[in-house]
């Protein structure tokens, strides 16, 4: 792999050793290992190439460690991929869709999608359609539960009794909850334009969202919501089940006492509830913790921080030490007294002739980032402005600013700061993408398909937002030949 990336640089006449300032990647031993990593190799040759984990695939951790906490979690997304894995059969996706129309006739009829290893937020969309398809499932699993088929009519009425349980009904209501906060910061991070801080920033608002939600008026309410759901879905089991009281027998010198019961409830607050929101909370804590320990002097040229500092906030004096270090030819001192000088005329320079080009620039992030995702929701769209100030500048808005007002050479050392603080990327995901792309392009019919012409349409498949001028192109394709300049270009 490190091979590969020195070739690459080579053709491309990068100097990654000098111009490489930060590197992410995702959680594989033989991109971020220790000794053997691409990570490693790479700050061998170049000790200033910062490495970020990528955000996308952290938080893709820490769902997975908050579903394999808790044993009635683990065994809810165990039944999950049985019911999933059973409808799968193309009869069986025939008679759920048929049930669709006749339960919901004026919805879109949906699909369950299979889980992924990888995207996390897929659980997400498979209980959202068992929810929301609730009555269209258990119609098809009653009439595949009387199959002449033994295993189709034996896993059907089994997979009945288990979505029927007020326990499956409970979990159900809990893990869209808990996906709830994690979905909508999952596609937030996947954007090409999100930097380091803002990264964090919003995990950081998503970790006291949850952390509000720990509280047993929130659990109660939870199990109110899941009562009044089996009660509108005319289910037979609206509670949990009692468990019958285990006595012990008392020998002689013993003095022994009956075992204590924990109500149902309690139970699974204690057992269920407050173990999945805890455990997401200590690994987003965990898992999130290397990334703050670059974030001392980056945060300090934030928007937000730049503000306090014009209102009187005191700056350590040990501050942008670290800048230093990591960004060559930058002078301390000069930083300094240039970071006092534009704190105090920030908000005058937001406001004042170039007002409507700031604009622009403060909601081209949220533009770029729609056009980047495929499909993306209104309620997604929604998310995404409650989670964003736009009154805030990211660090690539406060670069344009300074380029709006042509400050470069009032504030040098500040702005090859924020040039190298835009370069810091918090995730691999868009890079990622052309995966995806590849098994479009690859088929087993274009097995035989040269590097050259794979690349070439894989860039083209990437890179759609691109203008292409078709005449050139054109032009340029004719010219490969005279049969085809006479065919295509006209004399």
């Amino acid at each position: 792999m490190f091979d590969l990336l020195c070739n690459i640089c080579v053709k491309y006449d990068l100097d990654w050793i000098n111009n490489l300032c930060a590197q992410t990647y995702d959680g594989a031993a033989s991109m971020q290992g220790q000794y053997s990593g691409l990570r490693s190799y790479v700050q061998e040759k170049n000790p200033r190439a910062l490495y970020v984990w990528c955000f996308s695939h952290v938080l893709n951790l820490v769902v997975v460690d908050t579903c394999d906490r808790c044993i009635s979690i683990r065994n809810f997304f165990g039944d999950m991929q049985v019911l999933i894995s059973f409808m799968r059969a193309r009869k069986r996706t025939a008679i759920f869709l048929e049930e669709q129309k006749k339960c919901y006739p004026n919805d879109r009829v949906l699909r369950i999608k299979n889980f992924s290893s990888t995207r996390w937020t897929s659980h997400d969309k498979a209980i959202s359609v068992i929810e929301n398809k609730y009555d269209a499932v258990m119609n098809t699993l009653e009439i595949l539960s009387k199959s002449m088929d033994r295993d189709c009519s034996s896993t059907a009425k089994n997979l009945l009794e288990i979505l029927s349980s007020f326990k499956f009904v409970t979990n159900l209501l809990l893990m869209k909850k808990i996906f709830a906060f994690t979905t909508p910061l999952s596609k937030y991070l996947q954007f090409s334009s999100i930097d380091f801080i803002q990264a964090l920033c919003i995990v950081d608002s998503t970790t006291k969202k949850i952390k509000n939600i720990r509280t047993v008026q929130c659990a109660d309410d939870l199990l109110m919501e899941a009562k009044q759901f089996a009660i509108s879905k005319g289910l037979t089991e609206i509670d949990f089940p009692q468990e019958r009281v285990r006595r012990k027998k008392r020998m002689p010198g013993e003095n022994t006492s009956d075992q204590c019961v924990t109500k149902p409830d309690d139970k699974f607050r204690t057992e269920v509830y407050f173990v999945i929101v805890d455990q997401i909370l200590s690994s987003i804590n965990s898992r999130f913790e290397g990334s703050r320990t670059i974030l001392y002097d980056l945060s300090l040229l934030s928007f937000d921080r730049i503000l306090d500092v014009n209102k009187g906030l005191i700056v350590p004096n040990n501050s942008f030490s670290s800048l230093v270090k990591w960004i060559p030819n930058l002078k301390l001192n000069e930083l300094r007294n240039e970071y006092f000088s534009f704190s105090s005329c920030l908000m005058k320079l937001q406001k004042g002739m170039a007002l409507e080009q700031s604009n622009t620039i403060r909601f081209e992030s949220t533009q770029s980032c729609n056009d980047s995702e495929n499909s993306t929701s209104s309620e997604d769209s929604e998310n995404e402005d409650s989670t964003i100030d736009k009154t805030k500048l990211n660090f690539l808005q406060i670069l344009k600013l300074l380029n709006s007002y042509n400050l470069i050479s009032a504030f040098p050392n500040l702005y090859t700061a924020y040039k190298y603080l835009c370069t810091i990327p918090s995730t691999s995901v868009s890079n990622e993408r052309s995966f995806s792309k590849l098994k479009l392009i690859k088929t087993r019919l274009r097995s035989t398909m040269h590097q050259t012409r794979l690349e070439s349409l894989i860039l083209l498949s990437c890179e759609k937002d691109i203008p292409i001028d078709l005449e050139e192109a054109l032009d340029k394709y004719a010219s490969t030949s005279t049969l085809l300049q006479k065919s295509l270009l006209f004399k």
